[in-house]
């Protein structure tokens, strides 16, 4: 049987093992739930699907599942049967999931070679999102240029490409992307978490009110088990809180978005609850305590505090508590560390919410104010995230005056 989106032979012969192995790589590329499920399938029918036993892996891996390794092994050990480009997809997908840093080069000449393996173009472009440092805006976009003319009307690549070419500052092709992937896949978290984030990139939160409440309405029984899922709650919550819906978007982000609710992975969880309590310090100035979860979220991050994201969400997690002595640890984390360009950002951000904490507004304004436009993009995470340095930074002079 032919792979749809790949054009290639798949080595099983049970047509409907190959069929399962589909399904669950488009509910993956559209962060929907049952991809697990799919997956299992697929192997009941054909228990040496290599690709199957692959994209298990990276779920299990993923969810920190103690079977990860062991659908590695197998995968590995089937592959040897498998066809070429077979061996070649889960080489590139382990490299990425192992040492996504030390298989960049390696990733990008497999995706050359391959521009239409569209589950590696996501992870890679999932990773320098976060870690692509100054430059990643325009290679994420190049990369997804690149991929095969044939899956030009893909959802799955509409949807990526739309998301990339807003962050790349064309918010107008983006939507057009993102507008024809949601036609096709309408019920898919990922297509519209990718038509909210182009909504805030073009300054519309009623727009993305909108047009999150009603697909909330119409796919919440399909969507309420995903990861995503709490994620698009979150932008929901965030337009909300930008029409000055306060209360209506609190009440949303801990049903749904908090640590103590959301089923997002560990980075995106920290990005929605150091993003949102930091939002709200800087409107209100208020302090709150935070839960035992949220706690033992930023107890999970101390040892990548030098990454200026993990820095930046952390310090909006212990601002939001009015807790200057956390703060002052986590600068001292950090200086620890052998210099780097990353560290003396890590540490620029960290001083700047010490600063506005203290009530040394000017301060705060001018430690941020010499951070480049490149590195603000270096932080990492998407505008949304990028965004915070700009309200801080903003809130800063407007307090100094």
């Amino acid at each position: 049987m032919i792979d749809a989106r790949i054009g290639r032979h798949l080595s099983t012969d049970r047509p409907e093992a190959a069929q399962r192995y589909q399904l669950a790589v488009d509910r993956i590329l559209g962060s929907q739930p049952g991809a697990a499920e799919a997956l299992d399938q697929a192997l009941a029918l054909d228990s040496n699907l290599a690709l199957a036993l692959a994209a298990r892996h990276m779920l299990a891996k993923d969810a920190n599942a103690a079977d990860a390794e062991s659908f590695k092994e197998r995968a590995l050990l089937a592959a040897r049967a498998a066809l070429p480009w077979e061996r070649a997809h889960i080489s590139a997908l382990f490299g990425l999931l192992e040492d996504p840093y030390a298989n960049l080069s390696a990733t990008e000449a497999y995706i050359a070679a391959n521009p239409s393996d569209l589950l590696v173009v996501s992870q890679l472009c999932g990773y320098l999102i976060f870690y692509g440092g100054a430059r990643k805006l325009e290679r994420v976009l190049n990369i997804m240029e690149s991929v095969d003319p044939s899956l030009h009307n893909d959802w799955a690549w509409l949807a990526r490409m739309g998301f990339a070419a807003s962050e790349a500052g064309d918010q107008s092709r983006g939507r057009a992307l993102v507008e024809r992937a949601l036609q096709q896949r309408p019920q898919s978290p990922y297509v519209i978490h990718s038509y909210a984030h182009v909504l805030h990139d073009q300054g519309e939160p009623r727009q993305s009110l909108e047009l999150l409440g009603d697909w909330l309405d119409a796919h919440r029984a399909s969507a309420e088990g995903g990861a995503m899922y709490g994620h698009v709650q979150w932008h929901l919550a965030l337009a909300e809180w930008q029409l000055g819906l306060t209360e209506q978007a609190w009440q949303r982000y801990e049903r749904y978005s908090a640590p103590e609710t959301t089923r997002c992975g560990p980075v995106l969880t920290l990005a929605d609850c150091g993003g949102f309590l930091l939002r709200e310090y800087l409107r209100t100035g208020a302090t709150r305590p935070i839960s035992a979860s949220v706690s033992a979220l930023s107890g999970r991050f101390k040892s990548t505090l030098s990454h200026p994201f993990i820095a930046l969400h952390l310090a909006g997690i212990q601002v939001s508590a009015g807790d200057i002595a956390a703060l002052e640890e986590s600068k001292a984390t950090i200086t620890a560390k052998e210099p780097s360009d990353q560290t003396r950002l890590s540490i620029r951000l960290v001083d700047a919410v010490s600063q506005f904490a203290r009530g040394q507004y000017a301060e705060a304004a001018d430690t941020l104010k010499p951070i480049s436009a490149d590195q603000r993009v270096s932080i990492g995470g998407s505008r949304v995230e990028r965004v915070l340095i700009d309200l801080l930074e903003t809130r800063a002079i407007e307090l100094a005056a």
